[in-house]
C-alpha cells in the first residue's frame, strides 16, 4: 500500500509538471502517407512557438523541407488541450521513404515514412485478430476452442407482455445449430447484425483490391480475408433455418459471468438464442448474404448459390408484413439498438440487384432511398452515406442525399479549432462512426471520380493512427510502438504473454458519456499518460478496465480494413 501510494505520488506530480513546464508535441500519421496524397502534421504546445523553424530531414541528413511557424491556428477547446497549435503541410513531398520532423529549439521530432501502402501491417494484423475473435471452431489463435456447444443453441422468444427484457425458453426446448460467428466485444455473445457488418466490409475490401490481400494465417484454400469472411458467412446461413425463427443474438446474458477467458464459460454447452424477425437484422444479413453469392460465385458456386437462396429468403420475409422494423431499443443486454431498417434493406436490395440483376430489386432499393434522408450522422446502426452510395449512379436522389450527408461531414470537419479534422461531434463511437463517414466518402470518389470528400477518407486514417491529441494509433501493430495495448479484453488481460496485434479500440469518447458509462472503473485516471491530452469536450484512456474507450469490435476492425482499402484504390496501394 505505502509502495502504491509513493508511485501515486510521483505521477500526479509529474502530472503537475506537465502543467506548469513549457511541453510542445508533434502529432502525426504513424502507419504513413500516401506519396501523392495530402500530407500534414500538427504540432501542440502549452508555449507560443511562431516563428521557431521546423525541417524535414531524409535519411541521409539532408533537408528536404523546412519552415517558419505561422500563428497559432487554434486555441484550447474540446478539440486540445493547448492554445498554441499549429499545422505543418508537406504534400509536396513525395518521394517514398524515410524522415524526421524537428523543431529548432524544442525536443519535440517525429519519424515520417512515405510509402504507397502504408497499412498493410494494419490489415493483415486486424484479419489475424478476427481469428482470435472466432466463435465455435478450433480453428482460433491465443487462446482454447470455445462454445462448441452453441451446436445446441437454446431458443428464446419474447415474452407474452411484450417487455424488452422478458424472455422464455421455447416451451419444447427447441435447440439450433449457431456454432460459429465472431464475439461481439468484451463479452462473449454473438450479435447477428455485427456479424453481418463485419462480413460485408471484409467482402466489400476484397472486390475492391484482391491483390492486396495475402494467405498468411488461412488454414484454407483461401486468402486470408475471404477465409473470415466465409466463416461469417456460415454462420449467417444458420440464422433464419426455418419460417418461424430468425435469430439476432446467441448468448446474450454471458458478459455476467465476470472477467474470464471464453472456454471457461459456465454456460457452455446450454447458451440461449433469441430468436425474432427484426427487419433491420435481417436486411444486414441479407446484403452480406447477397454479397457473399457475388464473391463466392467463380471460387465456389454451390457456397455462393446457398448464399444467394438464403439473401433472397430472408430479405423476402424482411420485408412481408408482420415483421417490424423495431429493434430492442431498451434492452438492458442488446446494446446494439438499430432506429431504422432502410439503410440496411437498401443495402440488401442493392446487392440482390447486383446479384441477380432483376429489376425489382433496383426499385426496391430505390423506394429505400428515398425514405431514408440525410442522417447527417453515421455509426454501425446508421450506415446511410454506405448504402446511398450503392445506387447513387442508378438514382439521381440517392446521390444527392449522399452528397448531403458527405456535405454535412465536411462541414464538421472545418469547424473552429477543429484541428483532427474529425467529420463528427464527438460521442461513444467517434473512431468506428468516422469509418462509416469516410467508407461513404470513399465509395463516392471512386463512383464519380470526384476527390471532394477524398480529405474524409484520409483525414479519418491520419486520426486513427496518431494524428490525434494523444499521438496513438488505435490500432494496435507491432510496428507502431505508439500503439494503444491495454484493452478491456479477457483474452489479453488473462493472458499478458500474447500481444493484441490487430486490435482496433473503440477510441475516444466524449466526456459526458464516459462519465456516465465509466463509474464502476475504481482508477485514478491522472496517473494515465492520456490524462494530460484530454479535453472537456473528449477523453480517453489506454487502460484495461476503461470498457468504454478500450473495447474493441470484430465490426470496427472490418470496417478499418474496408477503409484502408478504400484508400489504397485511390490515392496509392500496392
Amino acid at each position: 500500500m505505502r509502495k502504491f501510494c509513493k508511485t501515486l505520488a510521483v505521477a500526479l506530480c509529474a502530472g503537475a509538471l506537465f502543467l506548469t513546464q513549457a511541453q510542445t508535441f508533434v502529432r502525426g500519421n504513424l502507419a504513413g502517407y500516401y506519396p501523392s496524397a495530402e500530407k500534414r502534421i500538427v504540432v501542440m504546445s502549452s508555449s507560443d512557438i511562431s516563428a521557431k523553424t521546423w525541417k524535414i530531414t531524409g535519411e541521409s541528413g539532408s533537408v528536404e523541407k523546412q519552415g517558419t511557424f505561422g500563428k497559432s491556428i487554434a486555441k484550447k477547446s474540446d478539440h486540445t488541450p493547448f492554445d498554441n497549435n499549429y499545422e505543418v503541410s508537406f504534400s509536396e513531398l513525395n518521394k517514398e521513404g524515410n524522415y524526421k520532423f524537428s523543431i529548432d529549439g524544442e525536443n519535440a521530432s517525429a519519424n515520417i515514412k512515405i510509402t504507397k501502402n502504408p497499412y498493410e501491417e494494419a490489415i493483415s494484423s486486424s484479419l489475424r485478430w478476427l481469428k482470435v475473435q472466432r466463435s465455435g471452431t478450433k480453428d482460433v489463435l491465443d487462446r482454447l476452442p470455445a462454445h462448441l456447444g452453441d451446436s445446441a443453441a437454446f431458443v428464446y422468444y419474447r415474452s407474452g407482455n411484450k417487455k424488452d427484457d422478458e424472455w422464455k425458453e421455447d416451451a419444447d426446448g427447441k435447440t439450433l445449430d449457431l456454432q460459429g460467428g465472431w464475439y461481439a466485444s468484451t463479452d462473449y455473445a454473438i450479435s447477428t447484425p455485427l456479424v453481418a457488418h463485419t462480413v460485408y466490409s471484409l467482402l466489400s475490401a476484397y472486390n475492391l483490391s484482391p491483390e492486396t490481400f495475402v494467405k498468411k494465417y488461412s488454414k484454407s484454400s483461401l486468402v486470408d480475408i475471404l477465409d473470415e469472411a466465409k466463416f461469417g458467412l456460415e454462420f449467417l446461413l444458420k440464422v433464419m433455418p426455418n419460417d418461424k425463427d430468425f435469430i439476432i443474438n446467441v448468448g446474450g446474458y454471458d458478459s455476467e459471468n465476470g472477467v474470464r477467458l471464453p472456454h471457461e464459460d459456465v454456460w457452455e454447452g446450454k447458451r440461449a438464442a433469441y430468436s425474432i424477425f427484426c427487419s433491420a437484422s435481417m436486411g444486414a444479413t441479407a446484403a452480406a448474404l447477397a454479397l457473399g453469392a457475388q464473391t463466392f460465385a467463380s471460387i465456389d458456386a454451390t457456397f455462393a448459390q446457398k448464399c444467394k437462396d438464403m439473401a433472397i429468403k430472408i430479405f423476402d420475409k424482411a420485408t412481408s408484413s408482420g415483421v417490424k422494423p423495431e429493434w430492442l431499443e431498451k434492452d438492458g443486454w442488446a446494446l446494439y439498438s438499430d432506429e431504422s431498417d432502410k439503410d440496411n434493406l437498401l443495402m440488401a436490395a442493392a446487392q440482390l440487384y447486383n446479384l441477380t440483376k432483376d429489376e425489382k430489386y433496383l426499385t426496391r432499393a430505390k423506394s429505400f432511398s428515398d425514405g431514408l434522408p440525410a442522417a447527417y450522422w453515421s455509426g454501425w446502426e446508421t450506415q446511410n452515406v454506405i448504402a446511398q452510395s450503392l445506387i447513387a449512379d442508378k438514382h439521381p436522389n440517392a446521390k444527392k442525399l449522399a452528397t448531403d450527408d458527405l456535405s454535412g461531414f465536411l462541414s464538421n470537419q472545418r469547424g473552429a479549432n477543429n484541428v483532427w479534422k474529425l467529420p463528427m461531434e464527438y460521442n461513444s463511437t467517434l473512431l468506428y462512426s468516422s469509418f462509416v463517414i469516410g467508407i461513404g466518402a470513399g465509395n463516392y470518389v471512386k463512383l464519380f471520380n470526384d476527390k471532394t470528400y477524398g480529405g474524409l477518407v484520409l483525414d479519418v486514417l491520419n486520426y486513427t493512427f496518431g494524428l490525434n491529441n494523444w499521438g496513438v494509433s488505435f490500432t494496435t501493430l507491432k510496428g507502431i510502438p505508439e500503439s494503444v495495448k491495454k484493452y478491456n479484453l479477457p483474452i489479453y488481460r488473462l493472458q499478458t504473454k500474447y500481444f493484441p496485434e490487430g486490435v482496433v479500440a473503440n477510441g475516444p469518447c466524449d466526456r459526458e458519456t464516459h462519465s456516465e458509462q465509466s463509474i464502476w472503473i475504481k482508477y485514478d485516471v491522472r496517473i494515465n499518460y492520456c490524462y494530460p491530452f484530454n479535453t472537456p469536450g473528449v477523453v480517453f484512456y489506454d487502460y484495461q478496465d476503461d470498457f468504454v474507450t478500450m473495447g474493441a469490435m470484430p465490426s470496427g476492425a472490418a470496417q478499418n480494413i474496408y477503409l484502408m482499402t478504400l484508400a489504397n484504390t485511390i490515392f496509392g496501394g500496392k
